[in-house]
């Protein structure tokens, strides 16, 4: 078994621009074998094939040639924008592009020196520089416009906005991922758990992207690292202005934050923090599109939507998930009254969103895209049904539903320093998607087991213990618009079946060890309204 992991040189080195945080030196770690990453490379996939772009700031004074070490061979360009000043990368693209892409063909040790997806292709972005001019919106904004549009597949970034313009360039950064969704972006969510609740800048307040938590070496990955920041954050309204506080699950995903040194002269600890996690799931997002490619797979299994479901369908659960969930009688749909009714109105936990990312079940459930994973549409008012059949007791399922905030940015007014003053996004759009789980019982009736409503999010997520084997059936209802008006919406829907117990919820400290697929024989049907009208299954 071949494993791969990216080291790198470290100092201490905390920027306001940056989201690296310093650790305590602790145990080795092989961030491929921990991530579940050595089952692509053991079909040959290192990232070939995909183009992929880092996006960071720079921070000039201090860069060191030193951090080079693990990139002398790797396969990147770089990229300045026409205002820049300086023309070399800086230690924290060197940081992160390593996790990804580096290579050295003369450093001794392989298996340390090498990316997480080294064989892609890659562009080192630097998008700013922490003057006034070249942080300014407009120079940042205008390089991820260009990257989202040149044939990027995915855009990494690992800094954040200290600013109070987030969610005026977070709607910026939405209307470029919603109108060029064969782009997967992964961004940190920061290092400032210190603040509270509500801080996750990634970059800036943006939806359309996923957001990564840090894991804590000192618990060996088991928990959430102290520092790394969690939802809820607030809701933003593009066409009206209005904040809704406190109703976004704002992290998606967790991953180990922490690359080691292994050259005892230079080392003076490790680097951690969101900075490093987020290119470790950009890496995994990565060897997923390869893999599409090496496969033939179709091209709607490469879109940003589904490998989100996938990647935060498969994620681990740890001990502390905690999603809301409740058990709630009289829930009425359809005039009609089901009690004691699994319910989340967040759908994820605001620390590690759906877990621990779990490369190796990523890529069992990416093999199954077209049976356990879509990617659909669904009418406004309408709903799409997903059957399937559990043929163990107390098998445990998973359910993911991800899809874009529509924003549509028409005009964007900057002012004297470049910053965002205002922005026209009257024909966005948000729609509120949510996803219901229905069991048939011995009599053919339907049943009402299960739902994820939250109102302010664009993910739905279910975990939950089927304690009966038989019929079953996910249902993605489009319910209302939050704001703005569309007659449809796209979405990818992920699940998987495990062989597992978990405890009776409030699902917090949740058993999660996802296994094999219990068993799985899934039906879709586009128009099933007579059907869950007359409560008929086939």
């Amino acid at each position: 078994m071949k494993k791969f992991v990216s080291f790198l040189l470290c100092i201490p080195c905390v920027h306001i621009w940056g989201a690296v945080c310093q650790m305590p030196d602790s145990s080795f770690l092989n961030l491929a074998d921990f991530s579940g990453m050595d089952s692509f490379y053991e079909r040959g996939i290192y990232g070939q094939n995909v183009n992929a772009a880092n996006i960071e700031l720079h921070v000039p004074d201090t860069y060191s040639p030193n951090y080079m070490l693990f990139l002398e061979d790797a396969n990147y360009s770089t990229y300045y924008p026409s205002e820049y000043t300086t023309e070399n990368i800086g230690i924290h693209q060197n940081q992160t592009l390593a996790v990804m892409a580096g290579y050295n063909a003369s450093y001794g040790d392989q298996s340390v020196s090498t990316g997480l997806a080294h064989k892609a292709t890659y562009t080192a972005v630097q998008a700013g520089e922490n003057t006034m001019l070249l942080s300014a919106d407009k120079v940042i904004l205008s390089t991820y416009e260009k990257f989202f549009s040149n044939g990027t597949e995915v855009i990494s970034s690992s800094w954040k906005d200290s600013g109070e313009r987030g969610h005026l360039a977070g709607t910026v950064l939405d209307s470029y991922a919603c109108n060029n969704p064969s782009v997967v972006f992964v961004a940190a969510a920061s290092n400032d758990a210190s603040e509270g609740a509500g801080h996750v800048n990634s970059p800036y307040k943006n939806m359309n992207v996923v957001k990564v938590g840090a894991l804590d070496d000192t618990t060996y990955f088991k928990t959430i690292s102290s520092s790394s920041s969690y939802g809820p954050n607030d809701f933003y309204n593009p066409i009206t202005g209005e904040v809704v506080k406190g109703v976004v699950s704002a992290v998606d995903i967790a991953a180990a934050g922490t690359v080691y040194t292994t050259k005892a002269n230079e080392t003076l600890g490790n680097v951690s923090g969101t900075s490093l996690a987020a290119p470790t799931v950009s890496s995994a997002a990565i060897l997923m599109l390869s893999y599409s490619k090496e496969k033939n797979m179709d091209v709607s299994s490469r879109d940003a939507r589904l490998v989100k479901s996938i990647l935060l369908n498969s994620a681990k659960k740890l001990d502390s998930w905690d999603n809301g969930t409740q058990i709630r009688d009289s829930v009425s749909v359809n005039g009609k009254v089901f009690n004691g009714v699994f319910t989340t109105e967040r759908a994820l936990d605001y620390y590690s969103g759906a877990g621990a990312l779990d490369a190796e079940q990523a890529l069992a459930e990416y093999d199954k895209f077209g049976s356990t994973s879509f990617l659909e549409e669904v009418a406004k008012s309408d709903s799409s049904f997903y059957y399937f059949e559990s043929a163990a007791d107390n098998a445990v399922l998973n359910a993911t539903l991800c899809w874009f905030a529509g924003s549509e940015v028409e005009n964007v007014i900057y002012d004297s320093s470049l910053n965002i003053s205002s922005i026209d996004a009257s024909s966005s759009y948000f729609a509120n998607l949510d996803l219901r789980l229905w069991y048939q019982n011995d009599g053919g009736e339907l049943q009402l087991i299960a739902q994820s409503i939250s109102e302010y999010n664009n993910v739905e997520h279910l975990y939950l213990n089927l304690d009966k084997s038989g019929n079953y059936a996910l249902e993605v209802f489009f319910k209302d618009l939050i704001y703005g008006d569309t007659a449809k919406e796209t979405y990818a829907l992920a699940w998987n079946l495990a062989q597992s117990q978990i405890p009776e919820p409030s699902c917090v400290a949740i058993l999660a060890a996802i296994s094999a697929i219990a068993c799985i024989a899934a039906r879709r049907r586009k128009n099933p309204a007579a059907s869950y009208a007359t409560g008929s299954w086939k």
